[in-house]
């Protein structure tokens, strides 16, 4: 096996390490979320915590992981490695965080359906104050019910199902990651002004400046 295979492998190691670890944080922040949306006192401020908290946090760490995943394979990747490495990341993240909150909601019920309640009651009081009709919020309240209904009744087969969404939305995320954060190794290296070494052509120019001052 030559050295190239041995880095790639250790790459591909290293993004399912990293899968691993995120996918625990996308859990952790995903708990941390249901108690924000439990305790909230104001719909907007909670929509705006729970973004921070789901996807802010949760980003500047992957970006950090995938910082780490180039400086692994020698600081140069190309789209395709990158696309390959980032996505086998978020695949192993997607999988540990969906399990992981499915248990958890089994194991503690009560709080993703007083998460859902807090909101319910939040969303009214903000649709209430905006003089919004009736009908608007009817339907709005409908349709957290079908939430709260469809909490104590997911199957395996719907749970594989919001796995597979999940690994076509963090596909996506990683097309963007590899696009933003490729890095082509160049085809000529540098030389440095001030060393010994120059160029064919700047050689040839030197000894016809040479030339002409015989």
């Amino acid at each position: 096996m030559d050295s190239t295979q041995v880095i790639n492998n250790d790459v591909k190691k290293k993004a399912i390490i990293y899968g691993l670890i995120l996918g625990v944080i996308s859990l952790v922040l995903s708990i941390l979320s249901l108690y924000l949306s439990k305790s909230a006192t104001a719909l907007m401020l909670s929509s705006v915590i729970n973004v921070i908290v789901n996807y802010v946090v949760f980003l500047a760490i992957a970006v950090y992981f995938v910082l780490q995943l180039r400086k692994a394979i020698g600081g140069y990747w190309d789209f395709s490695t990158a696309l390959k490495n980032i996505f086998i990341m978020f695949a192993v993240t997607a999988t540990i965080g969906l399990i992981g909150i499915n248990i958890f909601n089994m194991i503690y019920p009560s709080l993703q359906f007083e998460a859902i309640e807090n909101t319910q009651n939040l969303t009214i009081e903000m649709m209430e104050a905006n003089n919004i009709p009736d009908e608007q919020i009817d339907t709005t309240l409908k349709m957290l019910d079908d939430q709260k209904e469809a909490l104590g009744s997911l199957s395996i087969g719907q749970v594989l199902k919001g796995l597979a969404i999940s690994l076509l939305l963090y596909f996506v995320l990683a097309l963007i990651f590899a696009a933003i954060f490729k890095k082509e190794r160049p085809l000529f290296k540098p030389v440095s002004s001030d060393s010994g070494d120059a160029h064919p052509w700047q050689n040839n120019d030197n000894n016809n400046n040479n030339d002409s001052n015989v």
